[in-house]
């Protein structure tokens, strides 16, 4: 009998070409496009799950409490991992993570800049599953003066010969001795490095502390094989406080795996990465969805072609549940038809989406076994999905009526193509509307003024050994025209993270604590960044004090202290007693994303991190080689390194602006879908119509006329599906756009947008048809049936 059904599917596929072609192209595509969103989300569940220990580790992260409001932070103190865990039975291990990047690296006649190294513990390689090639994890960062290297560094600096045993010279002053050499970090690791140096190292340099009052770094734990979390989380809820008094900061656990998808970082829990698996997902199943309408509406629609087989069938003696089972049987080949094809477009296009995505991603990123069990889960289920109306549907017909002639179409079946027709349209009209206001949203976020000038500047960072020098480089610089102007920072403008909660000031209520952003810096910061000045003024060498107890504020601290002026006023401020003597306009100093807080500026040279230079917009090749030459003669043992700001904000924005491209391009395909199945419809309403057609253009009907009246019903329908999809689109959207202190609004002009390329999309697609349908001659389309 199977034999049998699947000799019937494939005449059916053979003697209508067209429809079958729709059927699997739709199919195809709806399920290449499911498969490709399922490989990336399988790939962003999959983060970090490679270690042994993954279900026992934890990142410890704080919660600080100011004035009713809770600032969620992923630092913690230098000392805490230790102190952990000595004194929580439950934590068997325990480990810092420092970033220490920025450090020059020497041998031989090589010399590089390396960013991606972190300083950890000697625990840290037994605690996380990162092996190594070469070396014993158990010795490698015993030594302070040990460095464990990934293969891509390694390569880089001694080709194919052995690391183990070479000597590597760092900022032209340690050497290192390589005693590790790792495999390539994973791509789908929430830690990323190149490189390992031991936390010894940064303590024998000063670069740490022992206040448990400071965050600067990440901390980890391992977690005994049967401990509480919960009992944990109690345990270290208080552990500040009770070395730190005053201390507003509370402990709490995160658990590694839901780092990557669930971490988050300021005031409110808003945007995290979790939200884009659900939201592909979602797009994944319409897609997919829209799909399988297609082939719902065409085999419903030509149900009557196949009314005499299953009247045949029944009067021979086949039950309902055997045509059921036939039917069945033909939607189930066409979605494995379909698998085939889809299989192929995922193949040759999967290197393209992961370039496009920033992922490596394939086939085997939930083992080749999950994977097959997948596609043929999926396939039958969305074979089962696409054939159960047209399966129970065609195998209601009476034989009688069959036989006789007398059966109809039907005003149910015609009510159900147009349901299904609405609800692909809808479904794509709300892609088309997400994906205009996401693009919309990035747009906004890229060409916001940010309250300070962006363009052409440059900054170059100071590394400690070069810092010593760098008010002898200003000098030197300054004297060259192409440079308009100079100034240093503790951090960029545009990442400025470090805050503090002890502001003090005349009037001030006792039991108001406010978190104010902090950054250290230099002469002609606000002339260099072009920031405008409210009241007041910016620091200057005219007066002594501000080098030690002058502040600048921004309009926010200025608007919590509730004077009408807050110029020289008292304002005690990250360990320093002064007075403020300028209030700049609010400016972004973090991503846009984020709502401008309070941000305190001071001067202390010890602080400063990075140069910032404005270069004019002509001659820019020249003034860089001439500030080269100026660098190369003041520090000539340390290479120049310097970048665009404008580049570095622009890549702020690129995971943004890479989910609203795949949007773009999903919403196209499910748009594309749609219309295929709309033509498909429209060429079978025109076939059934011939004869009508025929009659009319003998009582005079022109072309136009005709088509109008073809394409009016499917006009009707893709208003419809707008009015469908403007509020969910509306309500989707708005809620998404809550993740951005800033943002776009939602026009009407957006969802008109939607509408008429929607409009105009469907009417190309039903009106060839149309049109050729009323061009055909009379004398025919009498003559038909």
């Amino acid at each position: 009998m199977i034999k049998n059904y699947l000799k019937i599917a494939l005449r059916n596929i053979k003697r209508h070409k067209g429809y079958s072609f729709i059927n699997i192209t739709g199919l195809a595509i709806g399920m290449a496009c499911c498969l490709i969103i399922t490989i990336w989300v399988l790939d962003e569940l999959s983060y970090d799950k490679f270690h042994e220990n993954a279900a026992s580790l934890y990142r410890v992260e704080e919660n600080q409490h100011y004035s009713g409001r809770v600032y969620h932070v992923t630092v913690t103190p230098y000392p805490l991992a230790p102190a952990l865990k000595e004194e929580i039975p439950e934590i068997i291990d325990a480990t810092r993570v420092v970033w220490a990047g920025g450090l020059l690296f020497r041998y031989e006649e090589k010399a590089f800049y390396e960013y991606d190294i972190r300083a950890v513990d000697p625990s840290f390689v037994q605690m996380f599953s990162f092996p190594l090639l070469r070396g014993d994890k158990k010795t490698a960062l015993e030594s302070p003066y040990s460095l464990v290297l990934s293969e891509e560094i390694a390569e880089k600096y001694f080709g194919e010969e052995n690391p183990i045993g070479k000597v590597i010279s760092i900022n032209n002053q340690h050497d290192f001795t390589v005693t590790g050499l790792m495999k390539n970090v994973r791509h789908n690791s929430t830690l990323q490095f190149d490189i390992l140096i031991p936390y010894e190292f940064l303590e024998k340099i000063g670069r740490t502390n022992d206040r448990f009052g400071s965050n600067s770094i990440s901390t980890f734990v391992q977690l005994s094989e049967n401990a509480s979390v919960e009992q944990v989380n109690k345990k270290i809820f208080g552990f500040i406080r009770t070395r730190v008094p005053e201390s507003v900061t509370d402990l709490v656990l995160m658990p590694f795996t839901r780092i990557h998808l669930h971490a988050y970082f300021g005031w409110e829990k808003s945007g995290d990465a979790i939200q884009y698996v659900y939201i592909f997902s979602l797009i994944a199943f319409f897609v997919l969805l829209i799909a399988c309408i297609n082939f719902m509406n065409l085999s419903t629609a030509r149900s009557a072609n196949r009314a005499k087989e299953v009247g045949m069938r029944k009067v021979v003696g086949a039950l309902r549940h055997h045509i059921v089972r036939q039917f069945y049987g033909e939607s189930v080949l066409f979605a494995f038809i379909a698998l085939i094809f889809a299989v192929i477009i995922v193949t040759l296009l999967l290197p393209a989406f992961s370039n496009l995505a920033a992922k490596d991603l394939s086939w085997n990123v939930a083992g080749i076994g999950f994977i097959l069990i997948g596609l043929l889960a999926a396939t039958i289920l969305t074979g089962l999905i696409a054939g159960s109306y047209p399966a129970l549907f065609l195998s209601s017909f009476q034989p009688v009526k069959v036989l006789k002639g007398s059966l109809k179409s039907g005003a149910a079946s015609s009510m159900f193509r147009k349901i299904l027709v609405v609800i692909q349209f809808s479904l794509s009209i709300l892609l088309i509307i997400g994906t205009t206001v996401v693009s919309k949203q990035m747009n906004y976020m890229k060409n916001r003024k940010l309250g300070w000038d962006k363009e052409h500047l440059i900054y170059v960072p100071l590394r400690a050994n070069i810092r010593n020098s760098s008010q002898v480089l200003k000098t030197e610089l300054v004297k060259n025209p192409g440079v308009l102007s100079i100034t240093a920072s503790s951090q960029l403008p545009s990442h400025i993270g470090s805050n503090s909660g002890g502001a003090d000031w005349d009037g001030k209520d006792p039991e108001q604590i406010v978190l104010i952003g902090m950054n250290a810096v230099d002469y002609d910061f606000i002339k260099t960044l072009k920031i405008d000045i409210a009241e007041g003024r910016g620091f200057s060498k005219e007066y002594a004090s501000d080098l030690t107890n002058s502040f600048i504020v921004n309009e926010e601290v200025a608007k919590i202290m509730g004077k009408e002026s807050v110029i020289g006023e008292r304002f005690d401020f990250a360990g320093k007693k002064g007075t403020i003597v300028g209030v700049t306009k609010n400016f972004h100093y973090q991503p846009i994303r984020e709502k401008i807080e309070p941000l305190a500026l001071f001067m202390n040279p010890d602080y400063l991190n990075v140069m910032l230079i404005r270069v004019p917009p002509d001659g820019i090749t020249a003034t860089l080689k001439s500030i080269e030459n100026t660098w190369n003669r003041v520090i000539p043992n340390y290479p120049i390194e310097y970048r665009f700001l404008d580049e570095r904000l622009d890549r702020m924005y690129r995971a943004e602006e890479r989910i609203g491209t795949l949007l773009k391009y999903f919403a196209i395909l499910a748009v594309f879908i749609a219309c295929l199945g709309l033509f498909g419809l429209a060429s079978f309403t025109a076939e059934q119509r011939t004869k009508e057609v025929g009659i009319r253009k003998v009582l005079g009907a022109s072309v136009s006329q005709i088509a109008v009246l073809l394409c009016k019903e499917f006009f009707v329908l893709v208003l419809l599906a707008n009015a469908i999809a403007w509020p969910a689109a509306y309500f989707l959207m708005r809620n998404w756009l809550q993740n951005y202190a800033y943002r776009t609004g939602l026009e009407l002009i957006i969802f008109l947008a939607a509408m008429s390329a929607a409009l105009a999309v469907a009417i190309i697609s039903v009106s060839f048809q149309a049109i050729r349908a009323a061009r055909t001659n009379p004398v025919d389309s009498l003559r038909y049936e």
